[in-house]
């Protein structure tokens, strides 16, 4: 009785042992089942057909295989080049030592903030910008489409009116999916366009926000950015891409992606990376992309702002106010968050004039940007700081070299006097008929108030032409109103 018990006893060590290493392999097999069936390592390959088997990639720019797939393709000749599809990983939102990190609005009031009536003075990210000219003269990127390549953007409060249609290219994503459940897209999406009962959140309030999907977490991979950025282009008719990313390493399908924007003549603006380094990231330190770096409440480079010749300008970047990713306010630090302000200052001067290339848009951002660290460029500001009230006063004098009229009609029949002061005004109305012969002209003399307002008498059965001028020296002061 007792040998068997013992006998038994030695069969149930040896058992278990057996099973432990039945279960490790099972495991190693398992990893690396999953493993390729998640696209890891080097299984997965971006590749480019050569010109004579353009054939087999279906109108697409590139096409994503196995690395099985990919041997047999280049031992027949057919590819032009081919390289792994690795992971990207969204910069990580980065704090100082000791920071702190306001998550209700109003509990921090941070050392910028300026009286305005578009926006709450704890945006001192907008004041930092200098937004306010831009947003008196109501340029805010209206209607212009800025693709976000993202972890999606949800339809928050701030954002209802100005999320378009987009698309999901996650591999066996939902295609019209363009939820966000990471939050990364939605907050960087709000600095764009948002817009709230308390004031403006985005610097560009009146531009369109396409989500352009490439992730539901932390990492992508760089095949689904590239597929965004011609489908984002090809499909959806943006004018900007927000790049709020990057990678360590040259990429042929990445340059090539950005390259076809540029062709296209669409802005690209990239976050140049969270590391306090000089490592530099791609896309942003491709030629015709904006690389942003971040600064912050004082104007001074952030601390995790990467410094290198990839950055072009920099932007506010630390503890910035934007939408939470399920709504409310919250605040967010980084590279990836000082993009959208380039971002939106593209839209805003692209609704000023849609004609501008991308290569006027950088221009026009260098040369209004507010010299920082050394004289001229450097690799911690770039050009210098955004100023997006430069950006569109820059672009509404070169339309309007005489500038902006001391008076102006804001209908057919109402004039405004923009001055402080009162003018004495005679208004000259030309009448023609609907067959177009000549009516006549009156004229009529009256006091314009200081910034007050004056309606004028226009006949409705005739075609008619308004002409203002000061009375003394028949000075035009308004631009004539015609119908």
């Amino acid at each position: 009785m007792t040998e068997g018990m013992h006998l038994t006893k030695r069969r149930s060590e040896k058992i278990p042992f057996r099973a432990i290493i039945t279960f490790i392999f099972a495991l190693f097999a398992f990893g690396a089942v999953f493993s390729s069936a998640a696209g890891g390592g080097e299984s997965r390959y971006i590749i480019k057909y050569k010109e004579s088997a353009s054939y087999l990639a279906r109108g697409r720019h590139f096409d994503v295989v196995s690395e099985k797939e990919m041997l047999s393709l280049k031992d027949k000749d057919l590819l032009e080049w081919y390289e792994p599809d690795e992971e990207i990983a969204l910069p990580d939102e980065t704090y100082p030592p000791n920071a702190v990190r306001t998550l209700k609005s109003g509990e921090e009031e941070p050392p910028l903030s300026a009286p305005s009536l578009y926006y709450a003075s704890d945006k001192w990210d907008l004041a930092l910008i200098n937004a306010e000219p831009a947003f008196r003269a109501g340029a805010l990127g209206e209607g212009v489409k800025v693709g976000v390549i993202d972890s999606g953007v949800n339809k928050v409060q701030f954002l209802t009116d100005s999320i378009l249609p987009g698309a999901c290219y996650i591999e066996g994503g939902t295609e019209g999916d363009t939820s966000d459940s990471y939050g990364h897209g939605t907050c960087v999406a709000a600095l764009i366009a948002g817009l709230s009962d308390a004031g403006y959140i985005g610097a560009a309030p009146g531009a369109k926000i396409v989500p352009l999907k490439v992730t539901d977490g932390k990492y992508l991979y760089k095949s689904a950015v590239c597929d965004a950025i011609y489908s984002g282009i090809d499909d959806y008719g943006c004018k900007v891409l927000n790049l709020s990313l990057g990678i360590t390493s040259d990429s042929d399908a990445l340059r090539e992606a950005v390259s076809y924007a540029a062709e296209k003549g669409v802005v690209m603006a990239a976050a140049v990376g969270n590391n306090g380094s000089t490592a530099v990231r791609y896309p942003a330190a491709y030629e015709s992309v904006i690389g942003v770096g971040a600064v912050d409440e004082e104007g001074n480079v952030y601390y995790s702002s990467n410094r290198n010749e990839s950055v072009f300008i920099t932007a506010p970047g630390s503890n910035v106010k934007t939408a939470g990713k399920l709504g409310g306010y919250d605040y967010k630090s980084g590279t990836s968050f000082s993009t959208p302000f380039v971002s939106a200052a593209a839209a805003v001067m692209l609704g000023l004039d849609p004609e501008l290339t991308p290569e006027e848009v950088a221009t026009i951002l260098a040369e209004t940007a507010r010299d920082a660290g050394g004289a001229g460029r450097d690799e911690e500001y770039g050009h210098g700081v955004l100023d997006l009230g430069a950006c569109a006063e820059r672009l509404k004098a070169e339309k309007d070299p005489e500038g902006d009229p001391p008076c102006e009609f804001i209908s057919d029949v109402t004039l405004v006097n923009h001055t402080d002061g009162d003018i004495d005004c005679t208004c000259f109305l030309a009448g023609y008929g609907e067959d177009g012969s000549y009516l006549g002209v009156t004229s009529k003399r009256f006091i314009l108030p200081a910034r007050g307002r004056v309606r004028t008498d226009t006949p409705k059965s005739s075609y008619y032409g308004i002409f203002l001028c000061e009375t003394e020296s028949m000075t035009p002061i308004a631009k004539p109103r015609k119908n």
